[in-house]
């Protein structure tokens, strides 16, 4: 588990970020709208909305890494571009903490430590 002060520093970097979570929860709203057909044309679509997931996401862990010294951040792939939600390993000293972030509101985050 985040000491209190450390957690207080990662919920201000994502409050910093929330401009990424936004657009990222447009990627994941773009993700459902996409038409699985047999055509494959859907391919390119998927591939491109997967390269700006990446990116958004690389900001948002980049922008943790440098407010949270001294941990390590893993940040865990979603099974589907249309999970609204980023899954993080955070770990120092061995303690490793899990942290979900729910960004399906636009504007706003949901910042839940499972341990």
């Amino acid at each position: 588990m985040l000491i209190e002060e450390d957690y207080e520093i990662l919920k201000n970097s994502f409050i910093e970020s929330q401009r990424l979570f936004d657009k990222l929860n447009y990627v994941c709203v773009q993700a459902k709208d996409l038409n699985y057909d047999e055509s494959g044309l859907y391919q390119d679509e998927e591939e491109r909305l997967e390269r700006h997931w990446l990116k958004l996401s690389s900001k948002i862990v980049d922008g943790l890494s440098h407010s949270l010294d001294g941990y390590r951040i893993e940040l865990l792939k979603n099974s589907s571009l249309e999970s609204s939600e980023l899954k993080f390993n955070i770990s120092k000293e061995d303690v490793i903490s899990k942290i979900l972030v729910d960004y399906s509101e636009n504007g706003a985050l949901s910042i839940t430590q499972l341990s």
